[in-house]
């Protein structure tokens, strides 16, 4: 994401999890296999439940900011995250529909967010397959887990704190951005210096004193503004070559109506993330190695769909979801 001017920054709309499209969206659940429904059911209706930790009343006072950052951050790592980085709270990258932390309850607002990335499997990500929805939500559920327990841990010091899971209040690629752990590419998710794009992300917002981080450059923009990779290897052309302007601030997009349909039928795609050529600089460079080789011989998406056709017994093209620019399905009567 370079330096982007977020002088202008407005607050994002949020959308649905798993599309705007209800049919397609519930279609598209019914194809989970069985982890990761698993892994979805104890997200949706255990940990989420627990987004708002209990407060000590015999607060820690007198807390270092230096310190307690730097001690939250060794604890985050300790409990299995892979990167972690420290935003300031900014109220214009937090979802429109969604309340401040503070506003309800006349106490202040979070002031920070601890973002947090963990690997995903690179294989199962890039088979593009039900395995890859199992360790998207293999992962998800383990942010969250870990998201409840630093919570906790927040409470602990007599501190407010809030897991922000996938879909919470915030969006997390801004902050995880705010917080220095990669910046945006040009498929429309983070990259990360260490983990290229095979990871997912997750939060704790809190009003305990904690140093930020702050953005930084690690040179992907410069990477992404030349690579093309993404935009010629995605199925739904969602992907554009040129930045434009959304919710105040000028970036990369991705058109989610071109996405959508093919987002449902490859479990989730991903292959955007599969193909990017920064994965190679990252702790997965061994393992896309033949992706590199299926990218060479592919040459396009076309070709790439065919390969992924040729190794799985599913014909994606016959999934009746529907194409970019079609008019969402209306839900069926209950």
């Amino acid at each position: 994401m370079g330096k982007p001017d977020i002088t202008n920054a407005e607050r994002p709309e949020r959308v649905r999890v798993g599309g705007v499209d209800v049919k397609r969206a519930a279609q598209f659940r019914k194809r989970f296999p069985p982890a990761a429904k698993r892994h979805l059911f104890i997200r949706d209706h255990i940990l989420f439940e627990q987004k708002d930790t209990p407060v000590n009343p015999e607060r820690t006072e007198d807390v270092d900011p230096d310190e307690t950052a730097r001690w939250v951050k060794d604890w985050v790592l300790e409990a299995g995250a892979d990167a972690v980085g420290i935003a300031q709270y900014d109220q214009r990258f937090t979802f429109a529909q969604v309340e401040q932390p503070g506003a309800q309850d006349d106490q202040p607002g979070h002031g920070a967010v601890i973002v947090f990335a963990m690997a995903m499997k690179y294989d199962y990500m890039a088979d593009i397959g039900p395995r890859s929805q199992d360790e998207v939500h293999r992962i998800y559920y383990r942010l969250d887990d870990l998201g409840v327990r630093l919570a906790n841990q927040i409470g602990g010091f007599g501190y407010r704190a809030r897991m922000q899971a996938n879909g919470g209040d915030i969006p997390l690629v801004p902050f995880a951005w705010l917080a220095g752990l990669g910046e945006l590419g040009k498929h429309g998710s983070l990259i990360s210096p260490e983990l290229g794009s095979s990871f997912r992300l997750g939060a704790v917002s809190t009003d305990l004193p904690l140093t930020p981080d702050g953005p930084k450059d690690f040179g992907i923009e410069e990477v992404c503004a030349s690579c093309n990779i993404c935009t010629r290897f995605c199925p739904g052309d969602a992907i554009g070559p040129d930045k434009k302007t959304v919710a105040g601030i000028e970036r990369w997009s991705v058109d989610r109506a071109a996405c959508e349909p093919w987002f449902h039928r490859l479990y989730g795609c991903k292959i955007c993330l599969m193909v990017c050529p920064l994965n190679a600089k990252s702790i997965f460079a061994e393992a896309f190695k033949p992706t590199a080789r299926d990218i060479r011989d592919a040459k396009d998406a076309k070709g790439l769909l065919a390969l992924i056709e040729s190794r799985t017994e599913m014909r994606y093209g016959e999934l009746d979801y529907g194409a970019a620019g079609d008019p969402p399905i209306a839900p069926e009567d209950e």
